[in-house]
C-alpha cells in the first residue's frame, strides 16, 4: 500500500500525490476539452481525439474530446472554437475527478481507493508560533528577527526555540533541523502565512542560509489570492500540508471583525491568554522574557485547540469536493460548491461551457421583517433548515431548468411570484434538485445515526464533521447560481429561488399567527416567535412539515430578546449574549465603547434599570477621560482593500497608510490591516488618523473618543427608552456626563 493520500503539488503536465509518513507519487495528466463534431477540424495540437456521448445541459450529445501535452496547448487550440466545453476545470481537478482520488484515503500501489476513508489523525502535525521582534509593531522583512518559536508535535508538551543574545541565526537552524528531524505530514499554525513564515524566511536569506523545511529540502513558494477584501497568501511547502488557519477564520466566521486567532477562541469557546499586540512585544521581550516565552506558549496551546475544533469539519469538506485540504482552506464557498458539483456532474457525463460574461448582476435578497421595537421574553428561535435547497428540490430549479435554452424542454411551467417572473422546465429534472436531494437525505441519516451517541463520543464528532460539511454544500447551492465566479450562473434561478423563500416565509408567518402565536422578527435565517409552548410548537411545525416544502427547526428558546431595528437585536440564551447589528460586533469602533455597549445591553436583558445603566455608562465614560485605560482600548481598526493611488475617499486608513510611508518608509499592502488611533492637531479626524504603534495616550486627542463614546451611548440610551426601558429623572444624557 502506497499509504494515506492528503496532499497535493500541482506539476507542470502533472501533479504529485503525497502520502502520509513522506512518500509520493507522480501522475501525468493530459488536460482535455471538448466540441462539437462540426468543429472537429478546428482543432490542432492535440495528441489524442475521440467521440463521446455526454450530457450538454442535461441533454445526451456527440462531442469530440480532445487531449493535450499541457495546459498551454489545450488553451490555445481552444480559442478556435465557439463551445469549448470543461475548458474551465484546471487540469490537476480534471485528473482527480476522473480518478476519483479522495482526500485521506488509502490507496493501493496503483492509486486505487481502498477501505474506509481515513482522517487528520492519519498525518503527522507539528503546531508552530514565534515572535517575531521588531521596535514599532512593524516588522520588516530581513531586518526583524525572530526571537523565539514555540512548537509541538501532536498532542505533545510545547517546546520553546529561543535566542538571548537576538541572534536568530541558530534559531532558524534549530527549526530547520527540527522539521527534518520529526518529518511532519502538516505544518499547523494560525496567521503564520504572513508572519512566521515570511519573517523565518527573509531572515534565512539575509544570515545566507536557506529555509529547507520541504520534503526534497527545498524552501517555501509564497503564491496568494485576493479574497473577501484582503489578500491569502500561502507558503506552498514541497511534501508537507501548510495548514494555516486563518483563511478559515476569514471566510467561515465574517462576523468576527478582525479574525484574530483570540476572537476566533472566544468565538468557540477556547481559553486563551490576553493577547499581546505586536508594538507590545518589543517592551515585554526586553522587560520580561520569561513572560514573553509563557505567553507565546499559551498561544500555541490556543491555536492547537482551536484546530483540534475547526478542522475535522475542514477534512470533511475536503473529501466530499475532492479538493486537497491545503486548497480547500483556501478556497471560497462558491468554488467549494462548484468543485462538489463538478465531481457529480462526472459521474453521471455531464459537460460545462465556458462562462459567458453577464452584463446584470444583482437581484432582492432575503425577507426581512419586524414587528416592533421592545424588549420580549421567552423567544422561540426557529431556523429555516435547509430552506432554499427544499424550495429547489421541489420547484425543480437549476441553471439549466430555470428560462431553459431553446430545444432543451418539452414541458415548462410558469412561476409569478414576488414580483419574480419565471419558467421552469418540468420534463427533466435538474442537476442542482438531484444533488441538494440527495445531500439532505444524507445529512438526515447522519443526524438520526447521533441522537443514539454521546456528544462526547469521537463517533458524535466524526459525525458532526459530516453533517456540518454536507450542510455548507447544500445550502450555498443557491448562492452558488448567484455567484457572478460561478461557472453555471443562473441569475434567474437565484432570482426565483429567492422570490420562493419569501414567499414561503410569509406563509410560516400566517401558519404561526393561525396558532395563537405572535411573530416578532423574521429574516432569512428563521422566524422568532412569543406566545409557545411545546404542544403548539409541535403542531406547527407538523403543519408547516406538512404543507410547505421547507422545514422549521427549534434553534434555541432565548429567555429574553432586545429588538432595536430590522438587523440590530440581542438575544439572552442561557445567560448568553447573541447580537445582530450593534456596534460592538463590528471593527471600526473602539474596544471600549464596544464594551460599554455590549454591557449596556446585557443590562437591559437582564431587567437592570436605566438608573443602573447610566451608572455602568459614566463609569466606562470617566476610564477616557481620567486616561485609566491603555492605548489599545482606542484602537479602530481597517482593512486597506486597495492601494493608495486608487483611494476615491480618503478615509482613517488611507492617511494612516501614508504617514507609514512618508515617515517610516513603511509600505502597506492591499489586504493589511491597521491599527489606527486619532492624535491631536489640525485638520479633520481622518486627516489625524495614526498608526497605533508610533503613538501614546498622551498623544491622542481624547475629546474625539469621548464625543464617539457619547454619540453611540445616546443612540443606545434613546433605543432603550423606546423600547420601555424606563425613562424615569433622565432626558438626556448630558445631565449625568
Amino acid at each position: 500500500m502506497s499509504g494515506i493520500y492528503y496532499h497535493l503539488e500541482d506539476l507542470d503536465e502533472a501533479i504529485e500525490i503525497w502520502f502520509s509518513g513522506g512518500a509520493s507519487r507522480k501522475m501525468r495528466y493530459k488536460p482535455y476539452f471538448y466540441t462539437f463534431p462540426d468543429e472537429e477540424n478546428k482543432v490542432s495540437g492535440f495528441i489524442d481525439k475521440e467521440r463521446v456521448r455526454v450530457k450538454v445541459l442535461g441533454v445526451d450529445k456527440e462531442l469530440v474530446k480532445f487531449s493535450f501535452l499541457d495546459d498551454k496547448s489545450r488553451k490555445k487550440a481552444a480559442k478556435k472554437v465557439k463551445r469549448p466545453f470543461n475548458l474551465e476545470i484546471s487540469p490537476w481537478f480534471q485528473l482527480i475527478i476522473d480518478k476519483g482520488l479522495v482526500p485521506f484515503s488509502e490507496l493501493d500501489e496503483d492509486l486505487k481507493p481502498v477501505g474506509p476513508l481515513r482522517g487528520q489523525e492519519e498525518i503527522k502535525k507539528l503546531f508552530f508560533s514565534g515572535l517575531i521582534y521588531s521596535e514599532d509593531g512593524f516588522p520588516l522583512e530581513g531586518k526583524s528577527p525572530v526571537v523565539a518559536i514555540a512548537y509541538a508535535i501532536e498532542d505533545g508538551p510545547i517546546e520553546i526555540i529561543s535566542t538571548k543574545d537576538g541572534d536568530d541565526k541558530k534559531i532558524i537552524e534549530e527549526f530547520v533541523s527540527l522539521i527534518k528531524k520529526e518529518d511532519p505530514d502538516a505544518l499547523a499554525g494560525y496567521g503564520h502565512d504572513v508572519d512566521e513564515l515570511k519573517h523565518l524566511k527573509a531572515r534565512s536569506q539575509y544570515h545566507g542560509i536557506k529555509l529547507a523545511i520541504g520534503r526534497d529540502g527545498s524552501e517555501p513558494n509564497e503564491t496568494g489570492r485576493f479574497f473577501r477584501g484582503t489578500i491569502l497568501v500561502e507558503n506552498r511547502i514541497k511534501g508537507r500540508a501548510n495548514l494555516d488557519m486563518f483563511p478559515i477564520a476569514w471566510r467561515d466566521f465574517p462576523q468576527l471583525p478582525e479574525r484574530t486567532w483570540y476572537e476566533l477562541a472566544d468565538k468557540i469557546g477556547v481559553r486563551r491568554p490576553k493577547a499581546l499586540m505586536k508594538f507590545r512585544i518589543a517592551e515585554v521581550w526586553k522587560s520580561d522574557e520569561d513572560r514573553a516565552l509563557a505567553y507565546l506558549k499559551g498561544k500555541l496551546s490556543t491555536i492547537r485547540e482551536i484546530y483540534g475544533k475547526i478542522m475535522g469539519h475542514q477534512v470533511e469538506l475536503s473529501k466530499l469536493t475532492l479538493r486537497p485540504i491545503h486548497r480547500l482552506i483556501r478556497t471560497p464557498v462558491g468554488e467549494i460548491v462548484e468543485s462538489y458539483i463538478l465531481k457529480e456532474a462526472k459521474k453521471v457525463g455531464w459537460v460545462f461551457s465556458a462562462k459567458e460574461p453577464h452584463k446584470e448582476s444583482g437581484y432582492v435578497g432575503g425577507y426581512v421583517w419586524l414587528r416592533s421595537p421592545g424588549l420580549y421574553e421567552e423567544m422561540g428561535y426557529w431556523d429555516f433548515a435547509s430552506m432554499y435547497p427544499s424550495i429547489m428540490a421541489y420547484h425543480n430549479i437549476s441553471f439549466e431548468t430555470v428560462n431553459p435554452p431553446p430545444r432543451l424542454c418539452d414541458s415548462a411551467e410558469k412561476i409569478e411570484v414576488e414580483g419574480v417572473s419565471a419558467e421552469v422546465c418540468q420534463n427533466i429534472r435538474g442537476l442542482i434538485p438531484v444533488l441538494v436531494t440527495k445531500l439532505m437525505k444524507e445529512r438526515s441519516k447522519i443526524k438520526n445515526q447521533m441522537k443514539n451517541l454521546s456528544a462526547d463520543s469521537p463517533e458524535y464528532k466524526r459525525l458532526d464533521s459530516i453533517q456540518r460539511a454536507v450542510k455548507v454544500v447544500t445550502n450555498a447551492m443557491y448562492g452558488y447560481m448567484g455567484w457572478a465566479n460561478a461557472l453555471l450562473m443562473n441569475l434567474d434561478a437565484a432570482r426565483l429561488t429567492s422570490a420562493l423563500g419569501r414567499y414561503y416565509i410569509k406563509r410560516v408567518k400566517k401558519y404561526a399567527e393561525g396558532k395563537g402565536l405572535t411573530t416578532i422578527y423574521i429574516d432569512t435565517d428563521g422566524i422568532q416567535l412569543i406566545g409557545g409552548n411545546p404542544e403548539v410548537y409541535t403542531s406547527l411545525l407538523e403543519e408547516i412539515n406538512e404543507k410547505l416544502p421547507i422545514r422549521l427547526e427549534l434553534e434555541y428558546i432565548a429567555e429574553k430578546g432586545l429588538y432595536l431595528a430590522k438587523k440590530k437585536y440581542a438575544h439572552l440564551v442561557n445567560g448568553k449574549l447573541v447580537a445582530k447589528g450593534f456596534e460592538f460586533v463590528r471593527r471600526d469602533y473602539p474596544s471600549i465603547i464596544k464594551e460599554a455597549q455590549k454591557k449596556v445591553v446585557e443590562m437591559a436583558l437582564n431587567g437592570k434599570s436605566l438608573e443602573e445603566i447610566k451608572k455602568e455608562i459614566n463609569s466606562f465614560r470617566n476610564k477616557i477621560v481620567n486616561k485609566q485605560i491603555e492605548k489599545e482600548d482606542l484602537i479602530i481598526m481597517e482593512t486597506m482593500g486597495k492601494e493608495l493611488e486608487r483611494f476615491e475617499r480618503k478615509t482613517k486608513g488611507f492617511y494612516a497608510a501614508t504617514w507609514l510611508s512618508d515617515k517610516k518608509g513603511i509600505e502597506v499592502h492591499r489586504g493589511q490591516v491597521l491599527r489606527i488611533l486619532i492624535i491631536k492637531g489640525l485638520g479633520n479626524v481622518n486627516e489625524r488618523a495614526r498608526p497605533a504603534a508610533f503613538f501614546d495616550i498622551d498623544n491622542l486627542d481624547l475629546g474625539y473618543y469621548i464625543r464617539l463614546f457619547d454619540q453611540v451611548m445616546e443612540r443606545t440610551i434613546s433605543s432603550l427608552k423606546k423600547v420601555g426601558i424606563s425613562e424615569k429623572e433622565v432626558k438626556g444624557l448630558e445631565e449625568w456626563f
